[in-house]
Protein backbone atom coordinates (compact mmCIF):
# COMPACT_ATOMS: atom_id res chain seq x y z
CA UNK A 1 0.00 0.00 0.00
CA UNK A 2 2.85 2.36 0.88
CA UNK A 3 4.48 1.67 -2.50
CA UNK A 4 1.24 2.52 -4.32
CA UNK A 5 0.92 5.79 -2.43
CA UNK A 6 4.56 6.57 -3.23
CA UNK A 7 3.94 5.91 -6.93
CA UNK A 8 0.94 8.27 -6.85
CA UNK A 9 3.03 11.25 -5.75
CA UNK A 10 4.34 12.07 -9.28
CA UNK A 11 0.78 12.18 -10.63
CA UNK A 12 -0.22 14.63 -7.91
CA UNK A 13 2.79 16.81 -8.68
CA UNK A 14 2.17 16.67 -12.43
CA UNK A 15 -1.51 17.55 -11.97
CA UNK A 16 -0.77 20.51 -9.70
CA UNK A 17 2.12 21.75 -11.84
CA UNK A 18 0.03 21.68 -15.00
CA UNK A 19 -2.84 23.60 -13.43
CA UNK A 20 -0.65 26.24 -11.80
CA UNK A 21 1.21 26.68 -15.09
CA UNK A 22 -2.09 27.68 -16.68
CA UNK A 23 -2.74 30.13 -13.84
CA UNK A 24 0.56 32.06 -14.03
CA UNK A 25 -0.04 35.35 -15.84
CA UNK A 26 2.74 35.69 -18.40
CA UNK A 27 3.62 34.72 -21.97
CA UNK A 28 3.71 31.13 -23.21
CA UNK A 29 7.44 31.45 -23.91
CA UNK A 30 8.18 32.63 -20.37
CA UNK A 31 6.09 29.79 -18.95
CA UNK A 32 8.08 27.23 -20.92
CA UNK A 33 11.43 28.87 -20.16
CA UNK A 34 10.78 29.00 -16.41
CA UNK A 35 9.46 25.45 -16.38
CA UNK A 36 12.43 24.01 -18.28
CA UNK A 37 14.91 26.11 -16.29
CA UNK A 38 13.59 24.57 -13.08
CA UNK A 39 13.75 21.10 -14.62
CA UNK A 40 17.34 21.71 -15.76
CA UNK A 41 18.41 23.00 -12.33
CA UNK A 42 16.85 19.98 -10.63
CA UNK A 43 18.53 17.55 -13.06
CA UNK A 44 21.88 19.32 -12.55
CA UNK A 45 21.51 19.08 -8.77
CA UNK A 46 20.47 15.42 -8.45
CA UNK A 47 22.47 13.76 -11.25
CA UNK A 48 25.73 13.52 -9.21
CA UNK A 49 23.83 11.44 -6.63
CA UNK A 50 22.26 8.99 -9.13
CA UNK A 51 25.42 7.06 -9.95
CA UNK A 52 24.95 7.44 -13.71
CA UNK A 53 27.43 6.18 -16.28
CA UNK A 54 27.27 8.00 -19.59
CA UNK A 55 28.36 7.00 -23.05
CA UNK A 56 28.44 9.18 -26.16
CA UNK A 57 25.52 7.47 -27.91
CA UNK A 58 23.13 7.72 -24.98
CA UNK A 59 24.02 11.34 -24.28
CA UNK A 60 23.40 12.32 -27.91
CA UNK A 61 20.09 10.42 -28.13
CA UNK A 62 18.94 11.80 -24.76
CA UNK A 63 19.80 15.34 -25.88
CA UNK A 64 17.79 14.85 -29.10
CA UNK A 65 14.82 13.53 -27.13
CA UNK A 66 15.15 16.60 -24.93
CA UNK A 67 14.82 18.81 -28.00
CA UNK A 68 11.65 16.90 -28.88
CA UNK A 69 10.31 17.32 -25.32
CA UNK A 70 10.99 21.05 -25.59
CA UNK A 71 8.98 21.23 -28.80
CA UNK A 72 6.13 19.35 -27.13
CA UNK A 73 6.16 21.69 -24.12
CA UNK A 74 6.08 24.81 -26.30
CA UNK A 75 3.00 23.58 -28.15
CA UNK A 76 1.24 22.10 -25.11
CA UNK A 77 1.58 25.30 -23.08
CA UNK A 78 0.27 27.26 -26.06
CA UNK A 79 -2.72 24.90 -26.15
CA UNK A 80 -3.52 25.85 -22.54
CA UNK A 81 -4.32 29.38 -23.71
CA UNK A 82 -6.21 28.24 -26.79
CA UNK A 83 -8.34 25.39 -25.37
CA UNK A 84 -7.75 25.53 -21.62
CA UNK A 85 -5.99 23.18 -19.21
CA UNK A 86 -9.11 21.11 -18.46
CA UNK A 87 -9.55 20.26 -22.14
CA UNK A 88 -5.91 20.05 -23.20
CA UNK A 89 -4.65 17.61 -20.57
CA UNK A 90 -7.20 14.76 -20.92
CA UNK A 91 -6.90 14.86 -24.72
CA UNK A 92 -3.10 15.06 -24.54
CA UNK A 93 -2.87 12.24 -22.00
CA UNK A 94 -5.24 9.99 -23.93
CA UNK A 95 -3.49 10.72 -27.21
CA UNK A 96 -0.07 9.97 -25.77
CA UNK A 97 -1.22 6.70 -24.23
CA UNK A 98 -2.81 5.57 -27.49
CA UNK A 99 0.19 6.61 -29.62
CA UNK A 100 2.77 5.03 -27.29
CA UNK A 101 0.74 1.83 -27.10
CA UNK A 102 0.36 1.64 -30.88
CA UNK A 103 4.05 2.41 -31.31
CA UNK A 104 4.93 -0.39 -28.93
CA UNK A 105 2.87 -2.85 -30.97
CA UNK A 106 4.06 -1.73 -34.41
CA UNK A 107 7.71 -0.99 -33.62
CA UNK A 108 8.60 -3.37 -30.80
CA UNK A 109 6.18 -6.28 -31.22
CA UNK A 110 4.48 -5.78 -27.86
CA UNK A 111 1.14 -7.27 -26.73
CA UNK A 112 1.86 -10.65 -28.30
CA UNK A 113 1.77 -12.70 -25.13
CA UNK A 114 -0.63 -13.66 -22.37
CA UNK A 115 -3.77 -12.24 -23.98
CA UNK A 116 -2.33 -8.72 -24.00
CA UNK A 117 -3.48 -7.86 -27.53
CA UNK A 118 -7.27 -7.83 -26.98
CA UNK A 119 -6.87 -5.95 -23.70
CA UNK A 120 -4.53 -3.44 -25.35
CA UNK A 121 -6.79 -2.99 -28.37
CA UNK A 122 -9.71 -2.33 -26.03
CA UNK A 123 -7.55 0.22 -24.20
CA UNK A 124 -6.88 2.16 -27.42
CA UNK A 125 -10.58 2.16 -28.37
CA UNK A 126 -11.53 3.40 -24.87
CA UNK A 127 -8.86 6.11 -25.03
CA UNK A 128 -10.12 7.34 -28.40
CA UNK A 129 -13.68 7.44 -27.05
CA UNK A 130 -12.45 9.41 -24.05
CA UNK A 131 -10.74 11.96 -26.30
CA UNK A 132 -13.91 12.29 -28.37
CA UNK A 133 -16.07 12.95 -25.31
CA UNK A 134 -13.69 15.57 -23.89
CA UNK A 135 -13.57 17.31 -27.29
CA UNK A 136 -17.36 17.54 -27.71
CA UNK A 137 -19.01 20.95 -27.56
CA UNK A 138 -22.65 21.87 -27.07
CA UNK A 139 -24.42 23.88 -29.75
CA UNK A 140 -24.54 27.53 -28.75
CA UNK A 141 -22.01 27.25 -25.91
CA UNK A 142 -19.13 29.67 -25.39
CA UNK A 143 -16.63 26.94 -26.29
CA UNK A 144 -17.79 27.16 -29.91
CA UNK A 145 -15.77 30.38 -30.01
CA UNK A 146 -12.50 28.62 -29.21
CA UNK A 147 -9.88 28.46 -31.96
CA UNK A 148 -10.33 24.75 -32.54
CA UNK A 149 -8.20 24.67 -35.69
CA UNK A 150 -5.11 26.03 -33.90
CA UNK A 151 -5.86 24.12 -30.70
CA UNK A 152 -6.17 20.82 -32.58
CA UNK A 153 -2.89 21.45 -34.40
CA UNK A 154 -1.11 22.22 -31.12
CA UNK A 155 -2.55 19.11 -29.49
CA UNK A 156 -1.49 16.92 -32.42
CA UNK A 157 2.07 18.26 -32.57
CA UNK A 158 2.63 18.19 -28.79
CA UNK A 159 1.15 14.69 -28.50
CA UNK A 160 3.36 13.51 -31.38
CA UNK A 161 6.44 15.04 -29.71
CA UNK A 162 5.77 13.55 -26.26
CA UNK A 163 4.99 10.12 -27.72
CA UNK A 164 8.02 10.18 -30.02
CA UNK A 165 10.53 10.91 -27.29
CA UNK A 166 9.24 7.95 -25.25
CA UNK A 167 9.42 5.59 -28.22
CA UNK A 168 12.89 6.80 -29.21
CA UNK A 169 14.12 6.26 -25.67
CA UNK A 170 12.66 2.76 -25.69
CA UNK A 171 14.24 1.98 -29.06
CA UNK A 172 17.70 2.89 -27.75
CA UNK A 173 17.17 1.31 -24.34
CA UNK A 174 17.94 4.52 -22.47
CA UNK A 175 18.13 4.32 -18.68
CA UNK A 176 16.09 6.93 -16.78
CA UNK A 177 18.75 8.42 -14.46
CA UNK A 178 21.42 8.58 -17.17
CA UNK A 179 19.25 10.57 -19.58
CA UNK A 180 17.98 13.09 -17.02
CA UNK A 181 20.62 15.83 -17.49
CA UNK A 182 21.25 15.51 -21.27
CA UNK A 183 17.50 15.54 -21.87
CA UNK A 184 17.03 18.55 -19.60
CA UNK A 185 19.77 20.35 -21.53
CA UNK A 186 17.88 19.71 -24.75
CA UNK A 187 14.49 21.00 -23.63
CA UNK A 188 16.04 23.99 -21.85
CA UNK A 189 17.82 24.94 -25.09
CA UNK A 190 14.55 24.80 -27.06
CA UNK A 191 12.88 27.02 -24.45
CA UNK A 192 15.74 29.54 -24.63
CA UNK A 193 15.45 29.72 -28.41
CA UNK A 194 11.65 30.11 -28.27
CA UNK A 195 11.98 32.87 -25.68
CA UNK A 196 14.70 34.69 -27.67
CA UNK A 197 12.64 34.60 -30.86
CA UNK A 198 9.55 35.91 -29.06
CA UNK A 199 11.54 38.62 -27.24
CA UNK A 200 13.08 39.83 -30.50
CA UNK A 201 9.65 39.98 -32.11
CA UNK A 202 8.13 41.95 -29.22
CA UNK A 203 11.13 44.24 -28.61
CA UNK A 204 10.64 46.50 -25.59
CA UNK A 205 7.33 44.79 -24.75
CA UNK A 206 8.98 41.44 -24.04
CA UNK A 207 8.81 40.29 -20.38
CA UNK A 208 12.08 40.33 -18.48
CA UNK A 209 13.86 37.22 -17.29
CA UNK A 210 13.94 38.51 -13.70
CA UNK A 211 10.30 38.66 -12.67
CA UNK A 212 7.77 37.08 -10.33
CA UNK A 213 6.20 34.92 -13.10
CA UNK A 214 9.64 33.59 -14.04
CA UNK A 215 10.36 32.72 -10.40
CA UNK A 216 6.96 31.00 -10.13
CA UNK A 217 7.55 28.99 -13.29
CA UNK A 218 11.06 28.01 -12.21
CA UNK A 219 9.63 26.70 -8.94
CA UNK A 220 7.09 24.72 -10.96
CA UNK A 221 9.96 23.39 -13.06
CA UNK A 222 11.66 22.12 -9.90
CA UNK A 223 8.37 20.39 -9.01
CA UNK A 224 8.24 18.88 -12.49
CA UNK A 225 11.83 17.64 -12.26
CA UNK A 226 11.13 16.08 -8.87
CA UNK A 227 8.04 14.35 -10.29
CA UNK A 228 10.12 12.82 -13.11
CA UNK A 229 12.65 11.36 -10.67
CA UNK A 230 9.94 10.13 -8.28
CA UNK A 231 8.14 8.52 -11.22
CA UNK A 232 11.23 6.42 -11.93
CA UNK A 233 11.54 5.46 -8.27
CA UNK A 234 7.84 4.61 -8.04
CA UNK A 235 7.97 2.43 -11.15
CA UNK A 236 10.82 0.51 -9.54
CA UNK A 237 8.71 -0.10 -6.43
CA UNK A 238 5.39 -1.15 -8.00
CA UNK A 239 6.49 -2.36 -11.42
CA UNK A 240 6.51 -0.68 -14.82
CA UNK A 241 2.90 -1.57 -15.69
CA UNK A 242 1.41 -0.19 -12.47
CA UNK A 243 3.72 2.82 -12.50
CA UNK A 244 2.74 3.48 -16.12
CA UNK A 245 -0.95 3.54 -15.15
CA UNK A 246 -0.55 5.64 -12.00
CA UNK A 247 1.53 8.24 -13.85
CA UNK A 248 -1.53 9.20 -15.92
CA UNK A 249 -3.80 10.06 -13.00
CA UNK A 250 -2.72 13.70 -12.86
CA UNK A 251 -5.68 14.59 -15.08
CA UNK A 252 -7.94 13.82 -12.11
CA UNK A 253 -6.40 16.94 -10.57
CA UNK A 254 -5.76 19.22 -13.56
CA UNK A 255 -9.16 18.75 -15.18
CA UNK A 256 -11.45 19.68 -12.24
CA UNK A 257 -9.06 22.43 -11.10
CA UNK A 258 -9.03 23.85 -14.60
CA UNK A 259 -12.82 24.11 -14.51
CA UNK A 260 -13.29 25.18 -10.88
CA UNK A 261 -10.17 27.27 -10.23
CA UNK A 262 -9.16 28.59 -13.65
CA UNK A 263 -12.79 29.21 -14.60
CA UNK A 264 -12.78 27.21 -17.84
CA UNK A 265 -16.51 27.19 -18.49
CA UNK A 266 -18.50 24.11 -19.44
CA UNK A 267 -22.14 24.10 -20.47
CA UNK A 268 -24.40 21.52 -18.79
CA UNK A 269 -23.93 18.65 -21.21
CA UNK A 270 -20.30 19.58 -21.87
CA UNK A 271 -19.51 19.08 -18.19
CA UNK A 272 -21.04 15.59 -18.30
CA UNK A 273 -19.12 14.80 -21.48
CA UNK A 274 -15.88 15.96 -19.86
CA UNK A 275 -16.47 13.75 -16.81
CA UNK A 276 -17.23 10.77 -19.05
CA UNK A 277 -14.18 11.50 -21.21
CA UNK A 278 -11.79 11.76 -18.27
CA UNK A 279 -13.21 8.54 -16.80
CA UNK A 280 -12.68 6.76 -20.12
CA UNK A 281 -9.09 8.01 -20.37
CA UNK A 282 -8.41 6.67 -16.88
CA UNK A 283 -10.01 3.31 -17.76
CA UNK A 284 -7.94 3.25 -20.95
CA UNK A 285 -4.77 3.93 -18.94
CA UNK A 286 -5.61 1.08 -16.57
CA UNK A 287 -6.27 -1.31 -19.47
CA UNK A 288 -3.01 -0.26 -21.15
CA UNK A 289 -1.19 -0.97 -17.89
CA UNK A 290 -2.90 -4.37 -17.64
CA UNK A 291 -1.85 -5.14 -21.22
CA UNK A 292 1.76 -4.26 -20.43
CA UNK A 293 1.60 -6.47 -17.36
CA UNK A 294 0.16 -9.41 -19.33
CA UNK A 295 2.76 -8.99 -22.05
CA UNK A 296 5.57 -9.05 -19.52
CA UNK A 297 4.20 -12.05 -17.63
Amino acid sequence: MIDILWALVPSILFGLQTTITGAVKTTDQQRVLGLTMGGFIFALAVTPFLGVQWNVRDVIVAFVTGLIVGWGLVDQVAAFNVLGVSRTMPVSTGGQLAAISLGGVLLFGEWRHGGALPVGATAIIVLILGIWFVSRTEEGSDTKNLDWARGTRLLMTSTFAFSSYVLIGRAFGLDGPSILLPQATGYFLVALIAYAVDARRKGDEAPTLVSLPMAQMTALGLMWGAAVVLLQVGAGRVGVATGFTLSQLGILISTPLGILWLGEHRAGRELRWTVIGVALVIVGAVLAGVAKGLDAA
